[in-house]
């Protein structure tokens, strides 16, 4: 029972009740429509020769983009489901988003190192970061596997500090984000020559080549995100024993319109 902690149930309910699920559809159909974005710039670069592993980008990311599509719907399905299971709505819509963001990730990865090969080569270039990202995921999983044991085994409390730390640089960045932007660009305006580094033909070289190492934090970051997610499964597979054991109510849990909650008031009468 430590894989669900209260702050994340608390967040459960608390999404739920004041968010509702509409954003959260219109939510999708944005992810969507960046992933169709991304789709059009690889048509554009693959008209340039640009390559991942001798197969065009733009073939590679529309294959990628139809895959939002079943995520998209696969949501939808699961929204059915929320009028039963409201507590479970903040669960599912992570769930699938952090899907979507994924795949995000991977149309980026694919022109970043497409564009690396500019430089590198294109083999070389694919199966050098390839190689490189399939051990670093295999390190998460791993560390992802380990904390989790411990948890269900040593009796170790569930703790991400980097998810918090997401938590907070989100909430500090809608505070002053606005003000950050208004002050980068006084910045560019009042100095309007300190982009000339991109003149150096061997830095611009040096950037291209190692471009996709700059999507690392943002993995990391989403990785660390959708591992705190991992509660909701466990908090949708032990429903009931989470429900009992945290102190709510059917109706606080479930939602005044799930069966279970017309079924307990019926109990009742």
């Amino acid at each position: 029972m430590n894989l669900v902690t209260d702050k994340y149930i608390k967040t459960s309910l608390e999404d739920f009740n004041e968010k509702g699920y509409g954003k959260k559809i219109l939510g999708f159909f944005t992810m969507q429509f960046f992933l169709f974005l991304f789709f059009l710039l690889s048509i554009s670069l693959g008209s340039k020769k640009l390559q991942f592993f001798s197969l065009n980008i733009g073939l590679i990311n529309g294959i990628v983009f139809c895959l939002g599509f079943i995520i998209l719907f696969s949501y939808l399905n699961d929204v059915r489901k929320i009028k039963n299971q409201s507590v479970l709505s903040y669960y599912y819509f992570n769930k699938w988003m952090y899907l979507m963001i994924t795949i995000l990730y991977t149309q980026f990865l694919v022109i970043g190192i497409s564009g690396a090969g500019m430089i590198l080569g294109g083999i070389l270039s694919s199966v050098l970061y390839t190689s490189f990202f399939i051990i670093f995921f295999i390190g998460l999983f791993q560390s992802f596997q380990r904390n989790t044991l411990e948890i269900l085994y040593k009796q170790r409390i569930y703790s991400n500090p980097t998810a918090d730390f997401i938590n907070r640089f989100v909430s500090f960045a809608k505070k002053y984000g606005g003000l950050i932007m208004l002050i980068s660009i006084i910045l560019r305006i009042v100095f309007p020559n300190s982009d000339s580094i991109q003149q150096d033909e061997i830095i611009n070289s040096i950037g291209k080549a190692i471009i996709p190492i700059f999507f690392l934090p943002f993995i990391y970051f989403g990785y660390a995100l959708a591992v705190d997610n991992f509660q909701g499964y466990y908090l949708q597979k032990y429903l009931e024993d989470y429900r009992q054991l945290s102190g709510y109510s059917v109706e606080e849990w479930y939602g005044k319109d799930s069966q279970r909650y017309k079924k307990s008031l019926n109990q009742k009468d």
